[in-house]
């Protein structure tokens, strides 16, 4: 049920010209997530989101371990959730903090967690508090020689697969940081500032020292490889039995008359998207991939087979290549959700293992066999098998993407392909809230 504007919390109009905004990309149902470190930026994002009050409001805390007073900010921030009745949730990065890389490491941790926290709350939406100083900042890291990021309006989560189904969304990256704290001032709300912030042996705390009051002029970050529906509908081949396999396919003809850059960049999104990793393989190896297509015979790059035939660019998982990235074998046991290879979540009422079809297709039943051979010849051996730890003997094994296993012993088995809605994630199809829910029935 929707709610109303929270009386409790004044409106100002620089936070209420950010309503309509907020409907417009938080447009589903539940809770909303709002990462919250105790600075100004969050805080005033929690407050800004709790005076729009259409939505119940999950607040995740992150704390590094890097600050003995963590410990209170994360008190601080449970008090301000508990101010405009949100949940609360603190989390810590645990474990031994690298001697390099120590800002890099601990932002992946922090997306990590806040990824899983977010799934457990039934969160799909995940806001954050990056305002334009924090793009001025990004560009002149970057000339510095930082491979730091820029923030981006709305993004996938950047973490796999802990990240897979969560958007990030940053409604203040047209603002000033100044301007979230005045707004907090005018509420009588405190934050903290963090000492790190002006640290001389940190990059960012150097430039932010630098750029804290001069005018700031950035260009709105590029938000990558984009394509509208009806290009990609065009673009795609679609049995549509084989997205949910694992298969990424083109239309050749169409694909040719891509811009070359284009091309290079879209064809690496779909491969590192059917390889199941997490890092974009480099942009010439893809083009040299790109120049060899026309040879007809696979090609291999990034953990994807890549093969042109027929009239279509076909793009799935490499099977030697199962095991590098992720384990080859996965096991658990009746309860949660499991990812294999970086491209199928799988839930299950029994215990067992989860192993690629190419090494045990001599011991499937048979008509798992013959349903195998049925498919491209590049999909039949990197599909999941159930190996159950409770039935024996032939009885075992089942092919969690054959269409008949809603008729067999194993029918309580989920079994969700990532491959093509991480596609349509990466490619700019998912612009709001409800579109998650499409591409995840796609």
């Amino acid at each position: 049920m929707r709610r109303g504007l929270n009386p409790a919390l004044p409106v100002t109009a620089f936070i209420q010209d950010k309503f309509s905004e907020f409907a417009a990309r938080l447009d589903g149902d539940g809770p909303v997530g709002v990462a919250v470190s105790g600075g100004g930026d969050s805080v005033a994002l929690l407050y800004a989101l709790a005076a729009w009050g259409q939505r119940p409001l999950e607040v995740f805390c992150v704390d590094h371990g890097l600050n003995p007073q963590s410990p209170q900010w994360t008190q601080s921030v449970a008090d301000h959730a508990a101010r405009v009745g949100a949940g609360f949730t603190a989390l810590r990065w645990h474990g031994e903090k690298p001697q390099t890389g120590l800002s890099a490491a601990a932002r992946l941790a922090r997306h990590r967690l806040l990824a899983e926290a977010a799934r457990q709350k039934g969160v799909a939406v995940l806001c954050l508090a990056h305002t334009i100083d924090d793009i001025a900042e990004a560009e002149v890291m970057r000339e510095q020689g930082s491979n730091v990021g820029v923030p981006r309006m709305w993004s996938p989560s950047p973490v796999w697969p802990e990240g897979r189904g969560i958007f990030l969304y940053r409604p203040f990256l047209n603002v000033r940081r100044e301007a979230l704290r005045g707004y907090l001032r005018g509420l009588g709300v405190n934050w903290i500032e963090d000492p790190a912030n002006d640290s001389p042996h940190s990059l960012r705390a150097r430039t932010r020292k630098t750029l804290r009051d001069q005018p700031v002029e950035v260009a709105m970050p590029d938000v990558g490889v984009t394509v509208t529906p009806g290009q990609m509908q065009a673009l795609r081949h679609a049995p549509e039995r084989l997205g949910p396999l694992g298969m990424i396919a083109f239309k050749a003809g169409l694909f040719d008359t891509l811009p070359r850059e284009f091309a290079v960049k879209l064809l690496a999104t779909a491969m590192v998207c059917a390889g199941g990793g997490d890092r974009l393989p480099k942009q010439d190896k893809v083009a040299g991939l790109l120049d060899n297509l026309s040879s007809g015979r696979p090609l291999t790059l990034t953990g994807a087979r890549i093969c042109r035939q027929d009239g279509l660019i076909m793009i799935c998982r490499e099977t030697g290549d199962i095991g590098r990235n992720h384990p080859g074998t996965l096991s658990f046991g009746r309860a949660g959700e499991a990812v294999w290879d970086g491209r199928f979540a799988i839930r299950s009422s029994f215990a067992g293992d989860i192993t690629a079809s190419g090494r045990v297709r001599n011991d499937l039943p048979e008509a798992d066999k013959a349903w195998l051979l049925t498919l491209p010849a590049g999909l039949r051996t990197s599909q999941p098998v159930f190996v159950s730890d409770e039935q024996k003997d032939n009885q075992n094994k089942c092919l969690l993407t054959n269409p008949a296993l809603r008729q067999n012993a194993y029918k309580a088995i989920r079994t969700t392909c990532l491959v093509m809605p991480r596609l349509y994630a990466a490619l700019g199809l998912i612009t709001k809230e409800s579109d998650l829910k499409r591409a995840k029935n796609d």
